[in-house]
């Protein structure tokens, strides 16, 4: 099993880590939700809430793998809750098409709240409020509509729950351990920007004093502040690896970092894939960005043949661009060409066994004229779908293809 903090570490994968300071503090009012689109389950008044409910606001994003690890958590988390007047609720700042297709794929496995976010306005009242920078994070607002506990979902939320749910949550208490938690973020950071081992060992001091004396930091969870040094010097090293890709340093360069990280890095990670996903994501992001007019639009083609000649075997990644290039609402020019390439590469990676790379596979071989094809791919879809209300979504997709066929 990881310790807690080593989970936090790896979980936050390369995302920005909050500062040590914060704006806001606990129990303080909750900001308000701003929300353009409710995606699923009913809406959430906040005010409404007072008295009766107590009220989760999570941050989340398609593209983010963490998140999608701590999903089935808040599912299950609702479940459990439900009846004891909580509710959850996942916010995201994407496009509404994007969050209704992933949600829709999710199923039952994502069931509770979704909204999306009016021009960042709910995450400026929460994350830009406590000055949170990674995802996913997660704030607990209790009756009294006071911020009561925020953090990652995977790590302390349950406990706050059941303690909000029987009376016994206390907030001086709690405002004791977020203090210690901020110390230990310094402490990470302080190996990620390869402070002396000495100023980290004084700090490890207070924080192993600290940890007896409350008890354990994080009640059940192992403080393992050797591991934790390690994985912030390896995060360090992670981040130089990545400005000398975005830079275009050398492979001798990118080789030197790479020996200097290995020995640190966790036994899941791979340079290789790792450096694969960095470009396609990179790429991806500049030719969005000129696509939907907010960078160069004149480099579109450039860009578009990047895209295309970037080598990945991240289905799931590639499946993610095809779908926001064939549906994305902020796109002003699409290239249905360019997508059906990169689903086809999705599908293939896939091993033809994901319904969703079937199901993008199939929406981009109908945009393209090949209706025929489409309705090959979409029953693919269907029969690999094991999800009844996403079957029932594919089933109504392949039969408005089959309609086109036959308006033919």
């Amino acid at each position: 099993m990881k310790t807690f903090f080593v989970s936090l570490v790896l979980s936050a994968a390369l995302l920005s880590l909050p500062p040590v300071l914060r704006a806001a503090n606990l129990g303080d009012p909750a900001g308000a939700l701003d929300i353009s689109d409710w995606v699923k389950g009913d809406a959430v008044d906040l005010e409404n809430a007072k008295g009766k409910r107590v009220v989760v606001v999570e941050f989340w994003a398609t593209w983010c793998g963490p998140c999608r690890v701590s999903i089935p958590h808040l599912t299950e988390l609702q479940k459990k809750y439900a009846s004891r007047g909580v509710a959850i609720v996942g916010v995201s700042d994407e496009a509404s098409a994007t969050v209704k297709s992933f949600v829709g794929s999710m199923g039952e496995k994502m069931d509770y709240t979704v909204a999306v976010d009016r021009d960042r306005r709910t995450s400026g009242a929460f994350m830009g409020a406590y000055d949170i920078n990674g995802i996913p994070h997660a704030f607990v607002i209790d009756k009294e509509g006071r911020i009561a506990w925020h953090g990652h979902p995977m790590y302390g939320l349950e406990r706050v729950l059941d303690q909000l749910a029987s009376n016994t949550f206390d907030m001086a208490a709690e405002r004791k351990r977020e203090g210690a938690q901020r110390k230990i973020m310094e402490y990470y950071e302080m190996a990620m920007r390869g402070e002396s081992e000495e100023k980290l060992d004084k700090l490890g001091e207070q924080l192993t004093a600290l940890d007896k004396e409350m008890g354990g930091i994080e009640p059940s969870k192992a403080l393992d502040l050797p591991e934790l040094r390690k994985m912030g010097r390896f995060q360090g090293l992670m981040r130089e690896y990545q400005q000398a890709m975005f830079t275009g340093k050398s492979e001798a360069e990118l080789e030197r970092i790479e020996k200097k990280a290995a020995p640190l890095a966790p036994k899941e990670f791979n340079f290789a894939e790792f450096k694969s996903q960095f470009q396609l994501q990179r790429v991806f992001t500049e030719y969005y960005r000129a696509v939907t007019g907010r960078g160069n639009e004149g480099k579109t083609e450039e860009l578009a043949q990047r895209l295309e000649g970037v080598q990945s075997g991240d289905a799931e990644a590639l499946t993610e661009i095809a779908w926001t290039l064939l549906t994305d609402e902020k796109i002003k020019t699409r290239n249905p060409k360019l997508a059906l390439k990169i689903a086809r590469a999705a599908f293939d990676a896939s091993e033809g066994k994901d319904p969703n790379a079937a199901d993008t596979y199939a929406r981009a071989l109908f945009d393209t004229g090949k209706v025929a094809e489409a309705i090959l791919q979409q029953k693919k879809a269907v029969e690999l779908c094991e999800d009844k209300d996403k079957k029932s979504e594919l089933q109504a997709t392949l039969k408005r293809y089959q309609e086109k066929s036959q308006a033919k």
